[in-house]
């Protein structure tokens, strides 16, 4: 049931990186601030051009986001997916940057859509051995894509839960992005202000489960059991 919930919670987070994008499109200036590919291009297209008022324009999006993935690594310590890593912390800090859109321009909003979207993103969550991408769809689309391919193939050493993954943080991010748009019809800013619950109560309830849960690295060994295996190498 832990694996199960920890799935849904890394769902969510995406929902809310799809709704945060695209806001950032429909409402703020068309820009996109989940993944910074086409930033990139975009960035080069402009250098070329001469236009170094838009390269600039782009290039500070690709800094705050490389800055958030900075913060998040410096929070985290590691790659490696461990319950008892600070990813609630990162939930709650987002939480409390996301209201801050409500005060500020099109201009500054957007970067710091950027920064929160670096943030999440460097969290780094992995479940069952594949790692959620919780806030750009093509590296998901990309392992759904092969492993459909492998299946077709005749593979039968791929697991269902490795293309189930992907699918989900992809349908995932999509429902965010509708839901995202249609409050910000609705209510406009205020969706920010639903946005930074959510996130907070994210970053609580990953504290809770942290708490609960016996198996904080989902090896399927109790963390006591692991102790208790360490103490006997360590005596052997």
């Amino acid at each position: 049931m832990d694996k199960k919930i920890l799935l849904l919670w890394m769902c969510i987070l995406t929902c809310m990186a799809g709704g945060i994008n695209a806001i950032s499109i429909f409402g703020y200036d068309g820009t996109t601030v989940s993944h910074v590919t086409g930033l990139v291009s975009k960035a080069a297209i402009n250098a070329s051009q001469g236009d170094y008022t838009a390269f600039w324009s782009v290039l500070r999006i690709i800094i705050t986001f490389f800055l958030g993935a900075i913060v998040s690594g410096f929070i985290t310590g590691e790659r490696a997916f461990y319950l008892k890593k600070r990813y609630g912390i990162i939930s709650i800090v987002i939480g409390l940057l996301v209201i801050i859109p409500y005060f500020l321009s099109i201009k500054y909003s957007v970067l710091l859509f950027a920064f929160i979207m670096g943030l999440q993103n460097g969290m780094v969550v992995s479940f069952r051995g594949v790692v959620v991408r919780m806030t750009h769809m093509s590296g998901n689309f990309t392992d759904l894509g092969v492993f459909i391919g492998y299946k077709l193939r005749g593979n039968n050493n791929e697991k269902l839960v490795t293309g189930l993954i992907p699918l989900a943080a992809i349908l995932s991010f999509i429902l965010g992005g509708v839901i995202g748009v249609l409050l910000y019809n609705s209510i406009h800013n205020w969706v920010f202000l639903i946005f930074s619950f959510i996130y907070i109560f994210l970053g609580g309830f990953y504290f809770y489960l942290r708490i609960k849960c016996e198996d904080k690295n989902f090896n399927d060994i109790p963390d006591d059991e692991e102790i208790e295996l360490e103490e006997h190498h360590q005596l052997l």
